[in-house]
């Protein structure tokens, strides 16, 4: 039942049997409708998520609108990383895509998995490592590359969030409006003609 979750966690570190069952005796259920809020600007995020099923939308919101962040769909983790660390309120926000099961991992829960091996510790730091990597190219292709480069690097690295997802929340992640999007894929559409 929990497949997708052990080989999430095995895909970045190799963790034995009983560091698996202790690694999942930390974690705790949460289910959440479609549309419910995970973290609200404000709050203090508590927990990572690793999504069991469905999928959420990490986003910050300015007069401009929302400006999406990033997606986590099943076996993926996500949380406001800075908040979870510092501990202090995000101005930022987690919503439900679809009807949810996640999975929960509290500071202390995970503080007490880096105290039991360096397994665990090298899962912090895998994670933290790649959020790092992922902001960092975020924010370069943001300002180095156009939207048709972007949208052709997220088509390539991640098809299923066109199936799963609609066109304004892509169009928001990509850092432009819906329309934009629509001429650059009518654009690549008729270039393949």
């Amino acid at each position: 039942m929990y497949e997708v979750i052990t080989q999430s966690l095995r895909a970045l570190v190799d963790f034995t049997d009983e560091e698996l069952f202790l690694f999942m005796q930390r974690l705790k259920p949460l289910s959440l409708k479609k549309y419910a809020f995970y973290l609200k600007e404000g709050q203090v995020c508590k927990s990572m998520v690793i999504v069991f099923r469905g999928g959420l939308r990490y986003f910050s919101r300015s007069e401009k609108g929302d400006n999406t962040l990033g997606f986590a769909f099943e076996g993926e983790w996500i949380g406001d990383y800075e908040s979870f660390l510092l501990q202090t309120p995000s101005p930022d926000f987690i919503e439900a895509l679809e009807d949810c099961e996640l999975f929960t991992l509290s500071y202390a829960d995970m503080q007490a998995l880096y105290n039991h091996s360096q397994r665990f510790e090298r899962f912090g730091r895998i994670i933290a490592e790649r959020l790092f990597i992922d902001t960092a190219r975020n924010n370069r292709n943001l300002k180095m590359q156009s939207a048709e480069d972007r949208y052709l690097e997220l088509l390539t690295k991640q098809p299923h969030i066109f199936e799963r997802l609609p066109q304004h929340l892509i169009a928001s992640y990509l850092g432009i409006q819906p329309q934009s999007l629509s001429r650059i894929r009518a654009r690549l559409s008729n270039a393949k003609s």
